[in-house]
């Protein structure tokens, strides 16, 4: 319950300013407008995404490199002569 009284807020009782002779303005936090985004920013912002995406891509290829198994790779493709043989 929240009753006003001589320009303090009281809550249960309790006044809920720091001092008494702080004026109920100061303790109201400001308004500020939102700051514009500056062009550096955006480019700072876009370089390290196009970095991230870039280091991403690079793993991506190197693991996919990397699980090509280069035996089977060297062997070729099997024509079916080569598998009946094999599989005597």
């Amino acid at each position: 319950m929240m009753a006003q009284q001589s320009g303090r807020a009281h809550e249960g009782g309790v006044d809920l300013s720091s001092h008494p002779d702080v004026p109920d303005a100061l303790l109201q936090p400001q308004e500020h407008a939102p700051q514009p985004v500056s062009v550096g920013w955006a480019l700072r912002r876009t370089a390290l995404w196009l970095l991230m995406l870039s280091t991403m891509v690079a793993a991506g290829a190197w693991l996919f490199y990397a699980s090509i198994d280069p035996d089977e790779a060297a062997a070729g493709p099997a024509t079916s002569q080569e598998t009946v043989e094999t599989s005597r």
